[in-house]
């Protein structure tokens, strides 16, 4: 199935993204976001592009971007992007970003991250569509410094987001700031709370241009990004603004005014600073790096050790016999 010539993923790929055909297609060919100025697509930054889903909808909107990359940790999609939508268009190019992931990535480096393959302010729109909901917290962190540093002046990037209120939990007072839904894969869903998000936001270079709620509780808010400046006010709600939109419960009017007074949306940020720098790795994912680590060592130091030698010298003819039957 193809659209102006464009191949369509297979189903097998097309299905670990979404269930709906109809959200690879873009039979208008208008600019796919309607609400950004047409020239923030030059020069697209799709984070998290998977099989080409929104890669193939930028190729079919009139005016199609000069230049798009897409990452992706799941490699089979990126390889069959290289190979069936490069060659449409070279001017959309794929790559692998090589940072472990329990769902789409478990071949990959045991790294918790890595820099965005680009340089410094060559982008005007970032997309990271369903990305940060499946991150853990310091990942978050670094990715949102690398937005800021790939963001050209006049950049949009446009997210999606799991948000609560940690101050209707008094159980969470100084955090964690993210919650995790599944015991098995903390990444399946990640929910962060509106105080820590903000603040993150404005510390990591960025500030908020827009925000769109969900229109069910608990769903998905967009927000947009830009490069922050010293006149930037973050467009933002906290408090008992939209407050009946988040995940789990709802501020009071109680809470409310102690909300507000925790987080002055033109305030200095009050928790440590982003550093920028790639976050170590820890928990399920160190040990599972370590143990590898430790398993090479040990066949390394056995294959020195004369029992090895010995063994091999042994069975060389025996494995020379069987290739030549």
């Amino acid at each position: 199935m193809t659209g102006k010539g464009i191949p369509m993923p297979p189903i097998e790929l097309r299905r670990m993204v979404t269930p709906i055909d109809a959200d690879f297609d873009h039979p208008s060919e208008e600019p796919v976001y309607t609400d950004i100025p047409v020239e923030a697509y030059d020069a697209v930054f799709d984070f998290g592009c998977g099989c080409g889903r929104m890669a193939r909808k930028l190729m079919l909107q009139k005016p199609r971007p000069r230049r798009y990359v897409g990452i992706d940790v799941h490699k089979g999609m990126i390889d069959w992007c290289s190979e069936n939508l490069t060659p449409v268009d070279p001017g959309f190019q794929f790559i692998h970003h090589d940072v472990w992931s329990p769902s789409y990535g478990r071949e990959n480096s045991y790294r918790l991250a890595a820099p965005f393959p680009v340089k410094d302010g060559e982008f005007s729109l970032f997309l990271a569509n369903s990305v940060f909901t499946h991150l853990y917290r310091p990942q978050t962190e670094y990715y949102l410094s690398e937005i800021a540093r790939i963001l050209s002046p006049r950049g949009i990037a446009i997210t999606s987001w799991f948000f609560f209120d940690s101050d209707t939990y008094p159980s969470l007072d100084g955090g964690p700031h993210a919650l995790y839904i599944s015991e098995t894969d903390p990444t399946a869903a990640v929910i962060y709370d509106r105080k820590w998000f903000v603040d993150t936001v404005r510390r990591c270079g960025l500030g908020v241009k827009f925000t769109r709620p969900p229109r069910a509780p608990g769903s998905m808010w967009q927000v947009k990004f830009e490069r922050r400046t010293p006149a930037t006010l973050d467009q933002f709600p906290l408090g008992d603004e939209a407050a009946d939109k988040v995940c789990g419960a709802k501020l009071d009017p109680e809470v409310s005014e102690l909300a507000l007074g925790k987080m002055n949306r033109s305030g200095a940020a009050s928790s440590p600073g982003v550093t920028g720098q790639i976050p170590a790795l820890f928990g399920p994912i160190a040990e599972v790096a370590d143990l590898k680590q430790s398993w090479s060592a040990e066949v390394e130091a056995l294959k020195k050790s004369w029992n090895w030698r010995i063994g091999a010298a042994v069975t060389k003819p025996l494995r020379m016999i069987k290739r030549m039957l």
